[in-house]
């Protein structure tokens, strides 16, 4: 894949590397990296790292991610200059971690990282842990009604299509232990919104034990990079080609 223009910090023993991709989030990642760090600097002191994955920006999100650096050195910036889709850029942020658990989660802080934090503790028990919004309580209630028509018409197409039989495959925030993102990544070659599909499709197919950890969501309108009409049928075309090489 593509070369970054800025590597990650010296080696040293971490416990937990934290993957957060971003395209034009200037507005956005300064909370949740703010949040992220603060969080997890409580658990795991200075043994983490955040990765934040520059995927073909064109704003200041360099800029606030060096400010954020600055007070809190665990964060990082890797720059890609040309755009790499959401899933290549968790793909390249996942293989530059280092630490013995790794955790993915979406720029826009809708999964705040007490929430996150769920998913790295699953992993005392499981290979992988995903987020579940539909849960009681999740807050996945909150999405425009369009945005929640999409949802359930995708759930439902996913279920019966690639016979995944998890009630939120979508939901921007994940963890493994690294061996066994080391196996799937191979096999994992979507880069746009269909990357969770394909990483959960070869996690059944390996045999991984999959956790399924419910979380408080909250739907940010401002910024989403989500767009039902361009996205959905894309993800569906998608689908062909993850069942087509899981066979």
């Amino acid at each position: 894949m593509s070369t970054p223009t800025a590597s990650v910090n010296g080696e040293r023993n971490l416990g937990l590397s934290i993957v957060l991709p971003a395209y034009n989030e200037e507005a956005r990642i300064r909370p949740t990296l703010e949040g992220y760090a603060s969080h997890f600097a409580h658990l795991y002191r200075d043994g983490f790292e955040v990765l934040v994955v520059l995927n073909g920006c064109t704003d200041d999100t360099r800029a606030v991610v060096d400010a954020v650096a600055r007070a809190h050195p665990q964060v990082r910036a890797v720059e890609f200059p040309q755009p790499l889709g959401k899933g290549g850029a968790i793909w390249e942020g996942m293989a530059l971690a280092r630490a013995a658990r790794l955790l993915y989660a979406d720029a826009d802080n809708m999964v705040e990282a007490p929430e996150a934090a769920l998913l790295v503790r699953a992993l005392d028990s499981h290979d992988v842990a995903i987020a579940n919004r539909f849960a009681r309580g999740g807050g996945a209630g909150g999405q425009p009604p369009l945005r929640r028509a999409v949802s359930v018409l995708s759930r439902l197409w996913v279920r019966t299509f690639l016979g995944l039989p998890y009630a939120d495959t979508q939901c921007g925030a994940k963890a493994f232990r690294a061996p066994s993102w080391r196996t799937l990544a191979p096999n994992v070659h979507e880069h746009g919104w269909a990357f969770d599909l394909e990483v959960l499709t070869q996690a059944r197919r390996a045999g991984l034990r999959v956790a399924e950890v419910p979380v408080r969501w909250r739907h940010i309108a401002a910024g989403s990079k989500v767009r039902p009409w361009r996205d959905v049928p894309a993800t569906l075309w998608a689908t062909l080609r993850i069942k087509r090489r899981a066979r």
